[in-house]
């Protein structure tokens, strides 16, 4: 489910990381419709692994029963809403307590030495969680980035606050699909900062 990479250099291990960043930040960027639905429904786990494996399988379990006008809803109640949803998945919200403040000033600075520019038509900032785990899969999955900027762009603007949004999805009353995408994004946000950790 998660190998979505379409770099043949890549390792088994790497494509499976960039397609599970790609997961999420679909996920989080809008609701899913029915085809990731379906693909998330097949996707499986195993109850008996590790917390990533139990979490792919909650989703697999989750996504079997939701239907997308339903998940459409609760994606409106959780990251939208009237005013303001229950979750604000914004680097600088988590970071300062308000929008478009200093992280995403140096986002935009880490972006541009990077080569990275937005989508045309794009309205989110770019601290948005799903921009910023579709821009970790493009890092990944791109042949002349370094290992050593993929690592200093998810220490500075991925690893500081991105699990605690994903353990407050997890909280949230309005999720029912999006508690296990909580789930997964919190336990691989785990892996992910162990790995860059691991000595070279």
């Amino acid at each position: 489910m998660a190998d979505s990479s379409n770099n043949a250099d890549l390792s088994h291990e790497d494509a499976l990381r960039v397609g599970t960043y790609s997961v999420l930040g679909s996920l989080m960027a809008q609701p899913p419709g029915r085809e990731l639905l379906e693909r998330l429904a097949a996707a499986g786990g195993d109850d008996s692994s590790d917390g990533i494996g139990r979490a792919w399988s909650e989703l697999a379990l989750a996504a079997q029963r939701a239907r997308p006008e339903d998940v459409r809803q609760e994606h409106n109640d959780l990251f939208i809403g009237v005013a303001q949803g229950e979750i604000t998945p914004y680097a600088s919200w988590y970071l300062t307590g308000s929008l478009m403040e200093r992280p995403l000033i140096e986002l935009r600075r880490s972006l541009k030495e990077l080569g990275v520019e937005r989508h045309s038509g794009v309205k989110e900032p770019e601290d948005h969680a799903g921009a910023l785990l579709e821009t970790m899969a493009l890092l990944i999955n791109a042949g002349d980035v370094s290992f050593e900027r993929e690592k200093a762009f998810y220490q500075a603007h991925l690893e500081p606050w991105l699990k605690n949004c994903f353990t407050d999805l997890q909280e949230a009353r309005s999720a029912v699909l999006y508690r296990p995408v909580g789930r997964l994004g919190a336990e691989f946000m785990d892996l992910e900062s162990k790995y860059y950790r691991m000595p070279v």
